[in-house]
């Protein structure tokens, strides 16, 4: 029987209060978004004008309930006993996405969703777990949640169902942060506002525009608790993956990394994965993509 490891977390802490001062310049904020995605979405002047109104409405009571209320801790535990014989793999639902915001934002910080807050990152996780098109699985050692892995089978499908189900909650819980934090509004408007618009046009283009091929499965992301890396707990939860995605009739899975020794290029190479070519972000980062193909 191999040794426990025991990984020592970082302390939960929680956000300040956000102070009454900041709602003027909240409602400046949020008009000024506003008004750049209003000319930005191509979508029918009215609707639009009313949903970005219930937007920034929602957005301002966010804001206002929070200079009232302390955000929950994050939950990453102190300590973990991991034994690699005692891992499981699992579905997780709601009662997990403290965890899973926590460790997103502590292992996947670099990412944009991470620089929204651990409230968004929260709601983006739900996504995943009552989506029909996506997989959310939990790894745990001992009964303590050490990693994860989300992703998409039908990756439009997924989109699309979150765009009409989750898209609002979404929006209000990301126009909450943007309105409060005008770098990161800045870093959203200079990176993304046109990103979105083409995905817009792209869902909104009728069921041709949506089966003009057929897409892989896509590996959102993986995270495992510092410190245990190594103990066989990504490669459980790829694998899982893997097989979910092949039950759900995917014919391959692609996904993409850091390029160099901060990426995990290495990891998924010695799991039979094939480097797929570079992928430049909004951020400036280049990705490493990589695709796995699915035999019956």
């Amino acid at each position: 029987m191999s040794k426990p490891s025991y990984v020592q977390m970082p302390a939960p802490t929680t956000r300040g209060r956000v102070a009454w001062r900041w709602l003027p310049l909240a409602a400046i904020t949020g008009a000024a978004l506003s008004y750049a995605i209003h000319h930005a979405i191509p979508v029918d002047e009215h609707s639009a004008s009313i949903a970005l109104a219930v937007v920034a409405s929602a957005a301002a009571l966010t804001v206002g309930v929070g200079a009232t209320t302390r955000p929950a801790e994050r939950e990453l535990p102190l300590v973990v006993s991991v034994r690699p014989e005692a891992t499981q793999v699992v579905d997780f639902t709601n009662r997990e996405l403290g965890f899973c915001a926590a460790l997103h934002a502590h292992e996947l910080g670099h990412g944009f969703f991470a620089s929204l807050g651990h409230g968004f990152l929260r709601a983006y996780y739900a996504t995943f777990v009552a989506s029909p098109y996506a997989v959310a699985l939990l790894a745990t050692s001992q009964g303590a949640p050490v990693g994860l892995v989300v992703g998409a089978i039908d990756p439009r499908a997924h989109a699309r169902w979150v765009l009409r189900r989750r898209g609002l909650r979404l929006a209000v819980r990301g126009a909450a942060v943007l309105v409060v934090r005008p770098r990161v509004a800045w870093r959203f408007l200079r990176t993304r506002v046109e990103r979105y618009r083409a995905r817009w046009r792209s869902e909104r283009g009728g069921p041709e525009a949506a089966t003009r091929r057929e897409a892989p499965a896509v590996l959102t992301h993986v995270a495992v608790v510092p410190g245990a890396q190594g103990a066989g707990i990504g490669t459980a939860l790829v694998e899982s993956f893997v097989q979910r995605a092949r039950a759900g009739g995917a014919r391959a899975i692609v996904l993409v990394t850091h390029e160099g020794p901060g990426g995990a290029g290495a990891f998924y190479s010695g799991l039979g994965w094939t480097r797929d070519g570079s992928l430049a972000t909004p951020d400036g980062p280049t990705m490493a993509a990589f695709r796995l193909e699915l035999r019956a």
